[in-house]
């Protein structure tokens, strides 16, 4: 799983204008499918335990027991995947956009939104508004 939605990372990262990529992107074929994985995985874990689970979120300690569980470790790693490439496809729609980012710049965006996926959106914000400053200020 982790293996097939890196290929979807390196299109988002080396080919964002190809018409494969841009496809996968307004469709959300890739979060959509992480997202229902996910949605059945935790539906079956409530199903055999209850929301007992539920009670852990509360602390870091909580959470730290709960990722001791393969099981809901895994639902925590589906979690994450889907949520930083559901940013990835939201920075690259943007940006395909506006276009306030040049592509190379995008690309290395992308590559920190895989790995520290909340990083990567911080800097794509940043570069965003710059990049927006610039249009207007050369408009005038």
């Amino acid at each position: 799983m982790g293996n097939g939605v890196i290929f979807f990372w390196l299109l988002l990262i080396f080919l964002p204008t190809w018409k494969v990529t841009v496809l996968v992107v307004e469709k959300k074929i890739i979060p959509f499918y992480l997202a229902l994985l996910y949605s059945i995985g935790i539906i079956m874990t409530i199903i055999q335990n209850g929301f007992g689970f539920i009670k852990d979120f509360g602390s870091a300690q909580g959470v730290i027991h709960l990722l001791s569980d393969p099981q809901l470790a895994i639902l925590c790693w589906i979690h994450l995947l889907c949520f930083d490439l559901f940013v990835g496809h939201i920075i690259m729609e943007e940006n395909q956009k506006d276009k306030n980012i040049p592509l190379p710049l995008q690309s290395t965006i992308m590559f920190f939104t895989l790995l520290f996926g909340p990083f990567g959106y911080l800097c794509f914000w940043i570069a965003n508004f710059i990049g927006k400053k610039r249009k207007l200020s050369t408009e005038d």
